[in-house]
């Protein structure tokens, strides 16, 4: 896939070039067309990554602005053409599916998850809720411990929107490739959280060895948009969900 049409600065370039060329070829709603969906499909047609999930998503949170199939379809079209390659028809099929299962479908709280494609903190919050409780479990083994990963670097979160989404996207992807699914995350600003336990066999530890290294490789690449190094702690879980709210806000506010 070529790559070059994204220029130098990437992503947020991407997004608004396709935005530009969508509202030009007749989208008739412009204001309404930005959209926490579109940032990880532009981000992963840009990079040559699998686009059937945010295509997905992105289907669904079309549906749900009222947004008809078909002028959402050439929507993606666009951004394709701008890479310079071919819509691939399970994208495609991808795209239609989220849309026709809008109202039924798992990605409705997907689509609204934001640029880094991580649960928000109420979200996180209730799974840790389900934890406390029993009701959920995470590994078998260890105690409960919670992991901060924090890429704030100064000014960002004064800068323009495009460079937080990308710093959002980055986060994300780091996260999703170092930790999986099935560790509880929440997102919030620059700020992730995934909650596990450190055992079997350091399992939890050797996930956050690949957040750093991952991060540390991003963060060379993108000195302005994710803090050098990136900020990674590890601490055992507060006894109850007043006290890990209390811990979240703080760390977010530090």
């Amino acid at each position: 896939m070529n790559k070059a049409p994204a220029g130098d600065d990437g992503l947020g370039t991407l997004c608004a070039r396709w935005r530009r060329h969508t509202v030009a070829e007749g989208w008739r709603m412009p204001e309404d067309w930005s959209s926490p969906a579109v940032v990880p499909l532009a981000y992963a047609v840009m990079n040559g990554l699998a686009a059937e999930a945010p295509a997905r998503a992105l289907g669904t949170a079309r549906a749900l602005a009222d947004v008809g199939v078909a002028e959402g379809l050439r929507d993606v079209g666009v951004l394709y053409d701008l890479c310079l390659t071919a819509l691939p028809q399970s994208v495609a099929v991808a795209f239609a599916t989220g849309w026709e299962t809008a109202e039924t479908g798992p990605d409705p709280r997907l689509a609204a998850r934001g640029m880094s494609g991580l649960p928000r903190h109420g979200e996180f919050l209730a799974r840790a809720a389900d934890v406390f409780a029993g009701i959920e479990s995470t590994r078998e083994g260890g105690s409960l411990v919670l992991v901060t990963i924090d890429g704030r670097v100064g000014g960002v979160s004064a800068a323009g929107r495009l460079v937080r989404w990308k710093r959002d996207v980055l986060l994300g992807e780091a996260v999703r490739l170092s930790f999986g699914e099935e560790w509880p995350s929440g997102y919030r600003d620059g700020v992730a959280v995934v909650l596990g336990r450190p055992e079997p066999a350091g399992r939890m530890l050797a996930s956050v060895a690949r957040a750093r290294d991952t991060l540390a490789g991003l963060a060379r690449k993108n000195p302005t948009i994710l803090r050098a190094p990136v900020r990674i702690t590890v601490r055992p879980l507060p006894s109850d969900l007043a006290a890990l709210r209390r811990l979240l806000d703080a760390d977010h506010a530090a």
